[in-house]
């Protein structure tokens, strides 16, 4: 999959988005600090990549059946 394909992902802009809301969220308000918010994104960033690795297990799984 090559780069602007990946940009057009709908899970990409998600965690993008929910990594950045928190952030915004504690500049904008005080209800939220600064510590948290980055311990969200993180979060949110961690969970990206390891669903991004299960997705790509499985397909690589899938594939190495196909050929077999």
């Amino acid at each position: 999959m090559s780069i602007p394909d990946r940009l057009k992902s709908r899970k990409l802009w998600a965690a993008f988005c929910g990594a950045l809301l928190p952030v915004i969220a504690a500049y904008l308000s005080g209800d939220v600090a600064l510590p948290e918010a980055i311990q969200a994104s993180t979060a949110v960033i961690c969970s990206y990549i390891f669903g991004q690795g299960a997705v790509d297990a499985m397909a690589a799984r899938e594939s190495s059946n196909a050929d077999a």
